[in-house]
């Protein structure tokens, strides 16, 4: 539980004659990862024969794929089933899918381009409707010309004081208010266009086939509805193709990938004339089962156990209990632990949670807790990170509950508090621990907590180094050490907490380990010695963030609490009051996450892990396209 799974290197040796059978065989097994290994005396690896084969047709599929993807209907594609390679080979090979696909796409932009000119050429022909029985076509002689644009019809004075001056014979046609403006003219070589364009006409490039803007608006209306419909068929028959095919394609992909992995795989093996060599790892549990495969070919495979040492470092596989799952998530996002470290997974599902407490502390928000986690928990069951974050708030609110009794807070206030509001005097059936009354003890309290939280580092660290550098280890202890002189010789000598000789032995504690240090991590851990202080300082935000959410709860109260002296103004008060607590709740969960993930990932994790294992990926038949 707290080791992760133990693992074991193993390696085959193989006649070339059965390779492609065993790796068939390991493949469907998906017992061990293989890895890339040089062997002396041995050729380097390369794929078996029928991968480029294979690979080919793979690529080919995979095009026509993705293409069927973009136009495949809403209904549901089923997992893909393996075929005989043989088959899915003969299949990708005589497929012409990929050519009618490209044929049918490329009408399908040719149409949506025609259709885009189409409509704008029809944008131009509406605003020609206002010139009713002209003929576009037969405007333009030998000696006339002409320009259609828009122009504001009150500036037309401006415009022929304009055309006055370039030419001689000119007419403007431009009816009722709208601003389209027809100007006829005696073609000669006249700067007609830089006067119109300096006079702010706007020019519009009428449609080459524009006769009598009614019957053209008709013929281009007749077009885009011919353009549409071919449009849409083609769509339809991409949709048809989509939904018949690609579960086929999918199949061939499956098919096809299987063996391109098994073919590739050798490229990972070292191989003489008749032999090939590879290595890898397997779930120690597992060995037997893989040894049982290799023994079916008798004397032309063998199996031997490799050892290996703390500098070669096997996968990591965590194995926890579900319950740590959501704590586990938090593991594996921050870093992942290598093969010869602890698993902090099941320590953060005890320790996460009790500085969460600390922080909330109150039954009630507690109970608020957990009903909003139960209810994201609900809601976001299919995301993998808000799922594990409710989880850790669903647990997180029994310590809040149990911390809400000792700080003896119930939605910001006292049991016997809320009892007096409601007219019953009683004596406390218990004085708690008031966090607003007691803020000094408080600090203290938590910063107890983050001695406690860091010395379970350091220990778990000592552990870790242990059987693989001693060195390592003795320093961790020598850290335990200057973290407990330390706090004996300030809590003594400068708070008065304990006696002054216990100050003294605090300081005798700090220099003999402060000695350990510079002999194990040298100078470097030396400068690291006040980073060890404000470790232990960045747990009194427990009490910091804990206190502002209780006084925003007093505020609360203060002002909206509904209790009997407010008279029938407590119906009012009453869904205000809940609904204040119930974001003051909210917002304590989240800082109370924020900062209890921090001290673990940050300030407790820190103490021992290094991190840097890698995830066990087994040559498997279970892949990702």
């Amino acid at each position: 539980m707290l080791k992760p799974t133990p693992m074991q290197k193993v390696r085959i040796y193989s006649l070339r004659s059965n390779l492609s059978e065993m790796i068939e065989e390991l493949h469907k097994a998906g017992l061990m990862e293989i890895n890339r290994q040089k062997f002396e005396g041995l050729d380097e690896g390369r794929p078996l024969e029928f991968f480029n084969v294979v690979s080919q047709h793979l690529v080919k599929a995979r095009a026509i794929d993705a293409m069927l993807a973009k136009h495949a209907g809403k209904e549901k594609v089923r997992e893909p089933r393996p075929i005989e390679v043989k088959e899915a080979i003969r299949r990708a090979k005589e497929t012409d899918l990929d050519e009618t696909l490209k044929s049918l796409t490329s009408q399908v932009a040719e149409k949506e381009g025609e259709i885009a000119k189409l409509n704008e050429k029809l944008s131009i022909i509406n605003k020609l409707l206002i010139f009713k029985s002209i003929d576009f076509s037969k405007l333009r002689t030998k000696t006339v010309s002409y320009r259609v644009g828009e122009y504001p019809s009150e500036k037309l004075n401006y415009l022929k004081s304009r055309l006055d001056k370039e030419l001689d014979v000119y007419d403007l046609v431009s009816p009722g208010e709208s601003p389209t403006t027809l100007v006829l003219f005696k073609d000669t070589k006249s700067n007609i266009d830089q006067v119109l364009a300096h006079s702010g006409f706007s020019l519009m490039e009428i449609p080459p086939e524009t006769t009598v803007p009614v019957t053209t608006k008709k013929m281009l209306e007749s077009k885009l509805h011919d353009a549409k419909k071919s449009l849409s068929e083609a769509k339809q028959e991409l949709i048809s193709l989509a939904n018949n095919h690609t579960d086929e394609v999918r199949d061939i992909i499956y098919s096809l990938k299987i063996e391109a992995d098994r073919a590739e795989v050798a490229s990972k093996f070292g191989f003489s004339k008749s032999m090939a060599v590879f290595e890898g790892w397997l779930v120690k549990s597992q060995y037997p089962a893989l040894e049982r495969i290799i023994k079916k070919y008798d004397r032309k495979a063998h199996i031997e156990d490799v050892p290996f040492s703390h500098k070669e470092i096997p996968p990591t596989i965590l194995s926890n209990p579900k319950i740590t799952s959501p704590f586990e998530y938090l593991t594996t996002n921050y870093s992942l632990p290598n093969y010869f470290e602890l698993d902090p997974s099941t320590i953060y599902l005890i320790t996460l949670p009790i500085i969460y407490g600390m922080i909330v502390g109150d039954v009630f928000y507690g109970l608020l807790s957990l009903v909003l986690a139960k209810w994201l928990m609900g809601k976001f069951k299919d995301s993998y990170i808000m799922s594990n974050v409710s989880r850790i708030w669903y647990y997180s609110a029994f310590p809040t509950m149990i911390w809400g009794v000792i700080f003896d807070e119930w939605c910001g206030a006292g049991h016997a508090q809320w009892l007096a509001e409601f007219g019953i005097v009683i004596e406390p059936l218990y004085h708690g621990f008031h966090r607003m009354a007691n803020i000094a003890m408080l600090i203290a309290l938590t910063a107890i907590v983050g001695i406690l939280h860091l010395t379970l580092g350091f220990i778990i660290g000592a552990y870790n180094q242990w059987h693989h550098n001693k060195k390592h280890a003795f320093a961790k202890i020598s850290w335990i050490g200057v973290l407990y002189g330390g706090t004996f010789a300030i809590s003594a000598i400068m708070f008065g907490v304990f006696p002054e000789i216990v100050g003294f032995a605090g300081i005798g504690l700090m220099l003999v380990s402060v000695i350990g240090l510079a002999m194990t991590e040298g100078i470097v851990g030396i400068l690291e010695i006040p980073g060890l202080l404000g470790n232990v300082l960045s747990y009194t935000r427990i009490a910091a963030v804990g206190i502002v959410g209780v006084v925003i709860a007093e505020l609360v109260n203060g002002a909206f609490a509904p209790v009997p002296k407010a008279g029938l103004f407590a119906i009012i008060l009453l869904p205000i009051f809940v609904v204040l607590h119930t974001l003051n709740c909210f917002v304590a969960m989240f800082e109370a996450l924020v900062q209890g993930g921090r001290l673990n990932i940050v300030e407790f994790r820190s103490k021992f892990l290094e991190g840097g294992g890698r995830v066990f990926m087994p040559f498997s038949m279970h892949f990702k396209k």
